[in-house]
């Protein structure tokens, strides 16, 4: 199972959350209901409780990246620039073969 590709979100999610409600982030991107653990997917090491002290709105991180989890931090934008350079940098690769 571990093989497979994950499909977990990679934008923030809201989620409206009660005080003293917990929720477990998931951190190995193989959850049914990314960004959050299923019972039996998720080992126990992979999950991150978070528990409301307060009724807020919370950005759960989707992609993974963030550097304060389970909360987004933006990292998400940066994986996507990452991206399109790689992308750039083939297409200039295959332009200098060609000739």
């Amino acid at each position: 199972m571990r093989d497979e590709q994950p499909a977990a979100p990679r934008y923030p999610q809201p989620v409206k959350m009660r005080p003293g409600e917990t929720r477990h982030w998931c951190r190995c991107g193989h959850s049914d209901a990314a960004p959050f653990c299923t019972d039996g997917r998720c080992p126990a090491r992979d999950r991150l409780a978070y528990t409301a002290g307060k009724e807020e709105i919370v950005l759960f991180c989707g992609c993974g990246a963030t550097s304060r989890p389970p909360h987004c931090d933006g990292a998400h934008v940066g994986l996507r620039k990452k991206k399109k350079e790689r992308n750039g940098r083939a297409w200039w690769r295959r332009w200098w073969r060609a000739r």
